[in-house]
């Protein structure tokens, strides 16, 4: 629209503003809003990484000093505070490590089982199932232990549950059963300590044997 003076103009102008002026303050402010909001978010989150992770190192700390109800108090409250949070996982698998060092097989296995949950990485909630399991299997349930491993896994990780599953066998007198986890952990790519898992499938070369040759003789 074309206005003949100035005067129409500034007319036009406030009948526009008088119309729109409260939509166009509210989308500034609201803007202004969402930026700020997302800023203050931002900022939350990256503080909140900082204190995981220096409480994170205080948990080591404490380990690597064998102050472990110290480790155990910095692992519940990282568990607590940020149950999201990866450095509450690493947390709590090293204090589930402790325990185990010290013989609470009922803490490991709880806290295990927590990470195996609440970890936000696959791959670090796979290790916990694995940890749990072991764990399991030391306090005399092999079954659950068992139960415990994961169907599923990426390939990269058949060492680690082959073997596990293997050991769970072996307890559990499973012995044909533990043979084919542990060749099947061997063919996997990545193993701990292959030197161990040979020494493992000839001790049950060895005991097949011994139970062939009491056999033969009876």
């Amino acid at each position: 629209m074309e206005y003949e003076t100035e005067e129409q103009q500034v007319e036009a102008l406030k009948e526009w503003w008088a119309e729109n002026g409260k939509a166009v303050i509210a989308g500034v402010v609201l803007g202004a809003g969402v930026i700020g909001g997302w800023s203050f978010w931002k900022s939350h989150q990256e503080n909140q990484a900082v204190v995981a992770s220096d409480t994170f190192s205080r948990t080591i700390e404490a380990l690597n000093s064998s102050d472990t109800a110290e480790a155990v108090a910095l692992a519940d409250e990282l568990k607590d505070d940020q149950p999201g949070a990866l450095y509450s996982a690493y947390a709590n698998m090293a204090a589930a490590r402790a325990s185990v060092e010290g013989g609470d097989l009922a803490d490991a296995a709880s806290r295990l089982e927590w990470v195996a949950e609440n970890a936000p990485q696959d791959d670090v909630r796979l290790i916990a199932r694995v940890r749990l399991a072991r764990v399991l299997g030391a306090n005399g349930d092999a079954t659950a232990g068992l139960a415990s491993l994961p169907a599923e896994f990426p390939a990269a990780f058949a060492g680690l549950v082959e073997e596990a599953r293997g050991d769970l066998l072996v307890i559990s007198g499973d012995a044909e059963g533990a043979r084919k986890a542990y060749l099947a952990a061997q063919d996997s790519e990545y193993v701990s300590n292959r030197d161990g898992l040979t020494m493992k499938l000839n001790e049950l070369a060895v005991s097949d044997e011994a139970s062939d040759s009491s056999e033969s003789a009876s």
